[in-house]
């Protein structure tokens, strides 16, 4: 990935498959699908594109909404997922899970302000909750009628700063959590309490079984060299020497952007 980073993760990527993938096809080149909101992918790309070059095999990922790759895996379309929570997993049995963590993640709500420290229990089952569509780590935490799906992250943030929602649930670290999150209609604060916690793994399709076990070894020799580790940490401190802060943009990715000088209003999004 080469744009800069966006908020949560997690991940989790929807319809015909577009012409430029068409190269894909050749031999020794593997389709792996990302999120559009490829937030934290850039250690990801770097590892599995490591581990893939150990086995002779080149990568390449495609950004696509969580639907769309989830019609793209039933029709045999791609080759893998970069990096998925275990509940994926249970719900995509044509998916097998590479058994070697990569990220550590946490679903956090935010609110307008102010927020509190902590949700009380039972408190999503009876507010209105927005989230990336198709998240399913977001989704096991909420009954279907506080759902408020979104098609990216930007847009489920936006939903919280008109009202449409009570809540925007994200799937990040607790380092990217804390950056202020800019909105046309104010800044939105995080609920200090994280709601779950939920490790990714990569995931090959079910065609390509047998790529399982060398991916396993070849990441498990990497975690033992403290190379997957070092790649998160290296990324976050890259990330805060910029000093930078979140902006919502209706229809795209979080993104960002310069810290606003006191008292200024967020940049507006391009038309």
């Amino acid at each position: 990935m080469t744009a800069r980073p966006a908020l949560s993760l997690l991940l989790g990527l929807a319809i015909a498959l577009p012409s430029s993938v068409a190269s894909a096809d050749e031999p020794g080149v593997v389709r792996i699908a990302t999120n559009v909101e490829r937030s934290y992918f850039p250690p990801a790309e770097a590892l599995l594109r490591k581990a893939y070059a150990s086995l002779g095999l080149q990568v390449e990922f495609l950004p696509w909404p969580l639907p769309r790759t989830q019609q793209a895996l039933r029709a045999g379309q791609i080759d893998g997922v970069a990096m998925r929570v275990e509940a994926f997993f249970e719900q995509t049995p044509q998916v097998r899970k590479v058994d070697v963590a990569l990220l550590q993640l946490h679903v956090y709500a935010f609110a307008r302000p102010p927020c509190p420290q902590s949700l009380p229990a039972g408190d999503l089952d009876h507010r209105r909750a927005s989230y990336q569509r198709g998240m399913v780590a977001v989704e096991t935490l909420l009954p279907e009628g506080s759902r408020l799906p979104a098609n990216t992250p930007s847009d489920a943030f936006l939903n919280l700063s008109t009202g449409a929602a009570d809540y925007a649930l994200m799937l990040t670290t607790p380092w990217m959590a804390g950056m202020p999150v800019d909105t046309r209609q104010g800044t939105l604060c995080r609920i200090a309490t994280p709601l779950s916690r939920a490790t990714l793994f990569h995931g090959v399709h079910e065609s390509r079984a047998e790529l399982v076990a060398p991916l396993e070894q070849a990441l498990r020799a990497m975690n033992d060299r403290g190379e997957i580790e070092q790649a998160w940490l290296a990324y976050e401190r890259e990330i805060a020497a910029q000093n930078k802060r979140l902006q919502a943009q209706p229809g795209r990715s979080l993104t960002l952007t310069p810290a606003a000088t006191p008292g200024s209003a967020p940049t507006q999004p391009p038309r």
